[in-house]
């Protein structure tokens, strides 16, 4: 009888956050416009702790209102609802680098050519950035664990969980709970012994 091992879900802090972003700025054999896609897509989850499935609905004009109003709202097609994103002053700076922002503020954030209005196939995203995530940090990491990640991020800073939940987007506190895990240098500092 074959056992599955459950494979502990990793965090991606800021470490892992700068290897990725420097793996695939050296990654040759990767496309000038899929690195720039992937960068995007990394710092954006980085900030925000969206789902893929939510940054390929992001627009130019979205990037526009993060830096000049500091949020925006993404609506999203999974629950049917509203998501505001916020974006501080460090997120702003490195939006700054990213984007250039021309006057079609319908065009996707994340897109399959140079100046298209339409985004790549999700699943095809989805799996082509948990692989370049697998290359660079190894087993164990997926999109989602920047998501976990920012959540964990907050709950270690003693931020409210219902300001956290809000954040992130989930309408009751137990899931957003059920996110944060402690990392390794959490449970090292908590030793007693």
């Amino acid at each position: 009888m074959k056992t599955t091992i459950k494979r502990i879900k990793e965090n991606i802090t800021e470490a892992e956050y700068k290897k990725l972003i420097y793996g695939v700025q050296g990654h040759d054999k990767l496309r000038d416009h899929t690195k720039v896609n992937l960068i995007r897509a990394f710092t954006l989850l980085y900030f925000t702790g969206l789902r893929l499935n939510e940054l390929q609905e992001l627009t130019v004009g979205h990037i526009k209102e993060l830096l000049e109003c500091g949020s925006t709202k993404l609506i999203l097609s999974k629950t049917k609802s509203e998501r505001k994103l916020y974006a501080g002053k460090e997120f702003q700076k490195y939006l700054k680098r990213l984007f250039e922002l021309g006057n079609d503020v319908d065009n996707k954030v994340i897109t399959k050519g140079v100046s298209s209005k339409e985004g790549l196939h999700p699943i095809c995203f989805i799996t082509q950035v948990n692989a370049v995530m697998k290359s660079i940090l190894g087993e164990g990491y997926t999109s989602h664990s920047f998501r976990q990640g920012l959540i964990t991020e907050m709950g270690s800073k003693g931020v409210n969980v219902k300001i956290i939940a809000q954040f992130i987007g989930h309408s009751d506190v137990k899931t957003t709970l059920r996110y944060i895990k402690p990392t390794d240098d959490d449970v090292r500092g908590a030793m007693v012994r």
